[in-house]
């Protein structure tokens, strides 16, 4: 089953990157023909990202904090905000993606499970059905055992000469 889903997997996160292609030219060219989209949506989601890059990295190589974090150019700053803007529709369309398979399964999972219970149940009650036959069977039995007792007890009591045994068709035990 992994070997399955493996490759699948591969080829559908290779194909959200190649859907994302239209998308970042799309936001590019909006970004380009839109004042307020380039100035509230692109450049400030740009400025954002590179403050934090700058940040980070100052903090990862040791080299304190920067007093001031230089804000990109506009040109500069609608090519980062459209990838980024980009970025975050891929990662929601795959996040999105793996949710919906997620409950799929999990979905999947339950019912299974229910159809387990619901067999276990019927086994159950079958067997239920079973143990009260087989104590019906034991009180015939021990019926039975009882009347065939009883008729031996009476074969025996009854008086047995030869003459009788030897005229009657019907021999004694």
């Amino acid at each position: 089953m992994v070997l399955i889903t493996l490759p699948i997997i591969k080829l559908s996160f290779l194909g959200i990157q190649q859907l994302s292609r239209p998308v970042i030219k799309l936001i590019r060219l909006e970004a380009k023909q839109s004042k307020t989209f380039r100035n509230y949506i692109c450049m400030p989601a740009a400025q954002c990202y590179h403050w934090c890059e700058v940040r980070l990295k100052m903090l990862l190589l040791n080299l304190g904090r920067p007093a001031k974090v230089e804000p990109l150019n506009e040109a500069m700053a609608v090519e980062l905000g459209t990838e980024v803007l980009g970025e975050l529709i891929v990662y929601f369309v795959a996040a999105t993606g793996v949710i919906i398979e997620t409950r799929r399964q999990a979905n999947k999972r339950s019912l299974v499970a229910k159809s387990i219970n619901v067999h276990h149940k019927e086994i159950i009650e079958a067997l239920k059905v079973l143990e009260y036959r087989q104590e019906r069977q034991k009180v015939y039995l021990q019926e039975l055992t009882r009347v065939l007792t009883e008729l031996g007890e009476i074969i025996s009591m009854v008086p047995c000469n030869k003459h009788t045994t030897q005229n009657s068709k019907i021999k004694p035990y």
